[in-house]
């Protein structure tokens, strides 16, 4: 009885060698990983920045910006940060629903545009309620990209791509200490969070040409 195997994937090659990845296969894994590093870049920059942009917020708040107050503040936004990226369940059925690639979209262009809304702020609570929506972004990415992949590549590759794609977090906190290098030593903290909205543009890149995994 002969198995049949579901469109994208590849015959197993009796020799016990990995089959080679197929195109929708290498074009929706570096749409995962690209989406995964800027997760990290997003989520570093806003350490870098934390101390220039309270300095700047906390005035306007109402609150005196002392040491102590930047480190509470800094600490609870922090906090929310995580709390959205506990959120981030919601997108399973999500997911579920309308597939991995047109969900991953929307949770790149969710964390991408409240972190560009971040740059134009006046107050604190502002930034915080902006943090928080953008980490149910960040943490919904992981979870579709790391599901793309999981379901998209074969067996004998899935524990390597798994490993693979989390390498890019790191990626994203080298890019995050560059633009901060370059931009945010020069520009100020709202151009980092200007910077920070760039991962919109991978939305066209993957909805071209990458299909949903057949399983």
């Amino acid at each position: 009885m002969h198995s049949q195997l579901s469109p994208g994937q590849s015959q197993p090659d009796p020799s016990g060698r990995r089959p080679p990845l197929m195109r929708n296969q290498i074009r929706g894994f570096w749409a995962s990983w690209g989406g995964w590093t800027l997760d990290g870049m997003d989520s570093f920059i806003y350490a870098l920045v934390l101390v220039p942009s309270l300095r700047d917020l906390l005035p306007g708040s109402g609150i005196a910006a002392t040491k102590e107050n930047i480190g509470c503040y800094g600490g609870l936004l922090f906090a929310l940060f995580l709390l959205g990226w506990g959120l981030a369940f919601v997108w399973g059925p999500i997911g579920d629903k309308f597939g991995r690639v047109r969900t991953l979209m929307l949770t790149i262009l969710r964390y991408s545009t409240f972190t560009l809304l971040s740059a134009f702020v006046l107050k604190v609570w502002q930034l915080a309620i902006l943090r928080l929506l953008a980490g149910i972004g960040i943490g919904g990415e992981w979870a579709m990209g790391g599901t793309f992949v999981a379901e998209e590549w074969p067996e004998s590759w899935r524990l390597r791509g798994a490993g693979y794609m989390h390498t890019g977090y790191s990626v994203g906190f080298l890019l995050a200490a560059l633009a901060n290098l370059s931009i945010g030593s020069h520009r100020g903290w709202r151009q980092m969070f200007l910077f920070g909205g760039l991962p919109a543009l991978l939305l066209a890149w993957i909805r071209y040409g990458v299909a949903e995994p057949a399983r």
